[in-house]
């Protein structure tokens, strides 16, 4: 793991932290408790199996086997009353494709590990108005038009209703949406899914394992299978795009918002930037960690 990503991970605990309704010098115990953890774990580890470590951890510190259940509720009830008018946006659009894309893809701004620095209702208005650093929305409609079974990778909460928008403007019949085995941070599980009708419109599945991100090897025999029979997959957010980025094997379309610079660099663009990138067009090199 690069040692930026440690950073990344400490200010994740003290922003959980800070909204626990414990006392101030509860909470500068349960720190030392987590520094004195962190500096010993193995180092070796992917990324996302680290972040997993770590959140294991914090729910045995804080008592709590889904530390973000209120923030997620409360995530998915905000977009979920927006849905309406987004749809309506949709609908009145010249290009319903693109639009229910880009909004999907603004929706990956709901993201506690990396503490964005805009609101989701700014960040729609910027994405809407902004060309993609990496564009590859032709090909990925090309594409939907011709795959018999895609699997989309599920990313955040709240994010999930705007995914739910982009698959009811498919309307495509073999549509897969994957969520995390567990809860981990503010990620989609089988509850949030449940909570926002995502059944609806695709078949709901989870993938076995309860890391931010998709890990193929350690995932359930059931989503191994459908990853590698699928037509098309993709992959929401960050967290997914570390997992796979060496995956050259399959199909995959990147959707996302870059929210570091090591990430960005691996693209070739800027932090901040929103992406729909091939992975066929992503140059192989070094995995990230």
């Amino acid at each position: 793991m690069h040692y930026q990503c440690f950073f990344c991970h400490i200010r994740s605990f003290e922003k959980l932290l800070k909204e626990q309704p414990i006392k101030e010098e509860d909470k500068k115990n349960l720190t030392l408790e987590f520094l004195n953890w962190f500096g010993k774990m193995n180092r070796d580890d992917k990324s996302p199996d680290i972040t997993r470590s770590i959140h294991q951890k914090m729910k045995e510190i804080l008592g709590s086997s889904d530390p973000y259940r209120e923030i997620k509720k409360s995530c998915n009830d905000y977009l979920l009353q927006q849905y309406p008018r987004l749809k309506e946006r949709v609908l009145t659009s010249k290009d319903p494709f693109t639009t229910a894309l880009k909004l999907a893809i603004a929706g990956n701004i709901i993201d506690y590990a990396a503490s964005p620095d805009h609101s989701v209702d700014e960040t729609i208005e910027y994405v809407m108005e902004s060309d993609f650093a990496i564009n590859h929305v032709q090909k990925l409609k090309e594409r939907i038009q011709k795959a018999k079974t895609i699997l989309y990778l599920g990313d955040n909460a709240g994010e999930i209703v705007l995914d739910r928008l982009f698959l009811e403007t498919l309307n495509h019949p073999g549509i897969h949406f994957a969520v995390r085995g567990e809860p981990i941070i503010n990620d989609v599980t089988l509850e949030d899914a449940r909570y926002v009708q995502m059944e609806r419109y695709a078949k709901v599945i989870s993938n076995g394992y309860g890391a931010p991100s998709t890990l193929v090897e350690k995932s359930s025999a059931e989503f191994q299978d459908l990853f590698y029979r699928a037509d098309l997959i993709i992959s929401k957010g960050q967290g997914n795009l570390e997992g796979l980025l060496e995956n050259q094997e399959q199909s995959i379309f990147y959707l996302l918002m870059v929210k570091c610079n090591l990430i960005g660099s691996r693209l070739g663009v800027e932090k901040g930037n929103f992406v729909v990138c091939h992975n066929k067009e992503i140059p192989v090199e070094a995995e990230i960690d």
